[in-house]
């Protein structure tokens, strides 16, 4: 087992995986993911590898495969590698050592002929944990960090959190530890609803309600229950958040949406 967590250092690379869930297991990640209320303008279609970007680095920082803990090379969409790139430029903000890799179980998938991922269009990534400078990581392993208790616990959930909302800032479709059991060690985020531009909140998102609600529980301090309903709790504490930030009281606003999301990911520096 890795070393104990501490207020600056998280589980690092190590164990085995509790779930072998490679980027082309996502599911949940091609049309209607996350149960999105309405329906996606586009659906996947499956895209050959000659026609995508080949990466081994996102912003500056390499790209590292997480079975093997190795350096590698992974396949993007133009659009979709730009706008991860962004994410990326921004990490030195809202983390409390800088980046200095991603590591990843992949983004582009042969879809073969089912075509029913964005994995399959070089259109989605799936993240396993930020390496640091300080020689730990921000870890999207759940898997790995679930069974710590007290501080530890606290520091390691935070920390995702945080990460997660960068992400969500982003990407409307953004799937976690509490979409499923199948994303217990990693993050999957495509762009496939919301495209080149930052998503707005739709409260028939389950998957965006659910971050709402980790989101006032684990950073902000406020009991609310992870339902993935917008229930009169869940709206409740996101007014207390936005009374917190002077910001308009209604998270469907694109600007408050953004701005709750970017203050949120902050709260990962500490």
């Amino acid at each position: 087992m890795a070393a104990p967590l501490t207020r600056r250092r998280l589980l690092g690379v190590g164990g085995s995986l509790a779930v072998a869930a490679l980027a082309g297991g996502c599911s949940g990640a091609g049309a209607g993911a996350g149960g999105i209320g309405r329906a996606r303008s586009a659906r996947p279609g499956c895209v050959p590898r000659t026609a995508l970007e080949s990466r081994r680095t996102l912003a500056g920082l390499p790209l590292v495969y997480e079975v093997d803990g190795r350096r590698a090379a992974f396949r993007f969409e133009g659009a979709f590698s730009a706008r991860l790139g962004s994410w990326a430029e921004r990490l030195v903000d809202v983390l409390p050592s800088p980046p200095t890799a991603l590591s990843s179980y992949g983004s582009w998938t042969d879809g073969g002929s089912a075509c029913d991922s964005w994995h399959d269009a070089g259109r989605a990534f799936d993240l396993a944990r930020v390496q640091l400078s300080d020689g730990s990581s921000v870890s999207c392993r759940y898997d790995q960090w679930r069974s710590l208790d007290g501080a530890e616990l606290e520091e390691a959930r935070r920390r995702y959190w945080a990460l997660a909302a960068g992400l969500h800032q982003r990407f409307a479709d953004v799937l976690t530890y509490l979409y499923n059991e199948q994303h217990a060690n990693h993050i999957h985020l495509d762009n496939g609803r919301s495209g080149n531009e930052n998503p707005a909140f739709n409260p028939r998102s389950r998957v965006q309600v659910q971050a709402v609600q980790a989101l006032c529980r684990y950073l902000w301090g406020l009991p609310v229950e992870i339902t993935g309903r917008w229930d009169a709790a869940t709206r409740t504490a996101a007014g207390r958040v936005l009374d917190r930030l002077n910001l308009a009281d209604r998270l469907e606003g694109t600007d408050s949406w953004s701005a709750f999301l970017q203050a949120s990911a902050a709260l990962g520096r500490d």
